[in-house]
C-alpha cells in the first residue's frame, strides 16, 4: 500500500517537474504546439520541372558552399555563407527559378550540420550526389504566401503556383485554422509530397497512473512489462512485389516506355511497404503513450549493432529508430515522461523476483530459471520489468535529492494551477487544498 502510494506521488511529482502547467493541461486541456501535416501533391508536367528544377539548385548551393568551409578556409557564419549565395545567385541565372527563402535554407542546413559536426561530433557534411540526391527543399511562409483554396483543392506556393493536393478533411480544416510556417517539397519513390509546418492547439492525453518498461531488441523488437510483445510485421507479400518489379525494371531499356510502368509500379509497391509499416508504428507507439504516464527505455547502441553483418538487415527492417522517434515527440506532446535507464544496466541478467544476477545467460537463450528463488523467467519480458523498476528508481532518486530542500512538514510536491497536491508527513497523505495566489 505504501509502495503504491509513493509510485502515485513520484507520477505526479514528474509530471510537474517537467513543465509548470495549468488545470486545463493537467486534465487535458489545449496547449500551443507546433506541428507537421503531411499532403500529397499532384502537380502538371511544368509544375514537376519547376519543382525538380528547385531541387536540383538546392544540391548545387550546397555544394558550393560546402567546397568554400572545406578547401577555402571560410568561416561557416550566416554572414559569410549569405554574401557568396549572393555571389553564386549573380553569376548562375538558373538560381533564379528558387524561392530567396528556399535558397537561403540551404546554408542555414549547412550551418546546422557543421555545428553538430563541431560540438556533437557529427561526421563532416558531405557533398550531394547522383547517388545521394537532395530530394526536398523549403520555403518560408510570409504574407500569406502560402495558403490553401480549400474549395478546389489548390495550394498556392510561391514560384510554382497553384498545384493540386489531396489530404484528410480534419487536416484541411487544421491547415485553414492554423498559421502556416513553411513547406517542404518532397520528391521521393515516384511521388510528390507537401510537409506544411503550422502552429495549432493540441490537446493532450488525459493523465493516468500507470508506468510502463520496454526492451526492444533484434529477435522481438518491442516487448513490454504489462505483458505486450509486438513481433516483427509480416511484410513478405509487400517485399515479394518490390522485389519482381526490381527484376521487371532490370530487364528493361532505361528511359523506355515499358521501363517507365515499371518504375510506377515498383514505387508504388514500395509505398505500400512503408506505409504499412510506418501505420503499425504509429498504432502501438500510441497504445503505449496513450496509457503510459512513464515510459523507460533502454538506452541502445543501434549504431554499434549495425556493425554485425548478420544483424544489418533485420534491424533496417524493424527500424527501432522510428519507434524511439515517435515515442519521444508523442510523449511530450502528451505531458508523458520518457527516462532511460543506462546502456550496461544488466535487464536480462537480473531476477526481476529477488534481484539475482544471471551472469552467465547466454544471448541464444530466450528463458532461464532463476537459481535462487525458481522463478522462471522469459528473457525479453524480465528484462522490460526490469527497466522499469529502474527507470522508477531513478525518478525516485531525483526526487529525493530534490525535496531535501523543501520543507519537511509542509511539502508542496506538485503545484497544478490554483491547486497543489500537499504531503503531510505525519499523516502520509495526499490532500488537495487551495494555494495563495502566487
Amino acid at each position: 500500500m505504501l509502495s503504491h502510494f509513493l509510485y502515485i506521488c513520484c507520477l505526479l511529482i514528474i509530471v510537474n517537474m517537467s513543465s509548470c502547467i495549468d488545470d486545463n493541461n493537467y486534465c487535458g486541456g489545449k496547449q500551443d504546439v507546433t506541428e507537421a501535416v503531411k499532403i500529397r501533391l499532384y502537380p502538371t508536367d511544368e509544375q514537376k520541372k519547376i519543382i525538380n528544377q528547385n531541387i536540383g539548385n538546392r544540391g548545387f548551393i550546397w555544394n558550393k558552399l560546402l567546397v568554400k568551409i572545406k578547401y577555402e578556409n571560410v568561416k561557416p557564419t550566416q554572414k559569410n555563407l549569405n554574401n557568396i549565395l549572393k555571389e553564386l545567385k549573380n553569376e548562375y541565372s538558373f538560381l533564379e527559378k528558387s524561392e530567396s527563402s528556399s535558397r537561403q535554407q540551404v546554408y542555414r542546413d549547412l550551418i546546422k550540420a557543421y555545428n553538430k559536426h563541431k560540438k556533437e561530433g557529427a561526421g563532416f557534411p558531405k557533398f550531394k550526389s547522383e547517388k545521394n540526391p537532395n530530394i526536398s527543399f523549403r520555403i518560408q511562409a510570409n504574407n500569406n504566401n502560402i495558403h490553401l483554396n480549400e474549395r478546389k483543392n489548390r495550394i498556392q506556393i510561391p514560384k510554382i503556383g497553384k498545384i493540386k493536393f489531396k489530404t484528410s478533411k480534419e487536416h484541411k480544416q487544421k491547415i485553414q485554422e492554423s498559421k502556416i510556417n513553411n513547406i517542404t517539397i518532397k520528391h521521393e519513390n515516384g511521388i510528390y509530397m507537401g510537409i506544411i509546418n503550422i502552429n495549432t492547439i493540441n490537446t493532450p492525453l488525459k493523465y493516468c497512473f500507470e508506468a510502463v518498461g520496454i526492451d526492444m531488441g533484434i529477435r522481438r523488437p518491442l516487448t513490454c512489462s504489462n505483458g505486450l510483445k509486438i513481433e516483427e510485421f509480416d511484410l513478405t507479400r509487400e517485399e515479394k512485389n518490390v522485389k519482381y518489379y526490381q527484376r521487371e525494371m532490370s530487364k528493361k531499356q532505361p528511359g523506355s516506355k515499358n521501363y517507365c510502368i515499371a518504375q510506377k509500379r515498383y514505387w508504388k509497391a514500395l509505398n505500400k511497404k512503408i506505409n504499412k509499416k510506418n501505420d503499425q508504428y504509429h498504432k502501438i507507439t500510441h497504445h503505449i503513450v496513450k496509457n503510459n504516464q512513464v515510459i523507460a527505455l533502454e538506452t541502445l547502441n543501434i549504431k554499434g549493432w549495425f556493425k554485425n553483418k548478420h544483424w544489418a538487415p533485420k534491424l533496417q527492417r524493424i527500424s527501432l529508430y522510428e519507434i524511439i522517434r515517435q515515442l519521444k515527440y508523442k510523449s511530450e506532446r502528451n505531458n508523458r515522461k520518457i527516462i532511460q535507464v543506462g546502456r550496461f544496466f544488466p535487464s536480462s541478467q537480473k531476477c526481476s523476483n529477488c534481484g539475482y544476477q544471471y551472469h552467465d545467460l547466454g544471448l541464444s537463450e530466450e528463458e532461464w530459471t532463476c537459481p535462487v528463488c525458481g522463478k522462471h523467467h522469459d528473457r525479453d519480458l524480465n528484462a522490460s520489468i526490469n527497466i522499469k523498476n529502474e527507470g522508477l528508481r531513478l525518478i525516485r532518486e531525483k526526487i529525493i535529492k530534490t525535496i531535501s530542500y523543501w520543507d519537511c512538514h509542509g511539502l508542496r510536491c506538485a503545484g497544478i494551477g490554483s491547486k497543489v497536491l500537499t504531503f503531510h508527513s505525519t499523516r502520509g497523505m495526499l490532500k488537495n487544498r487551495e494555494s495563495p495566489t502566487s
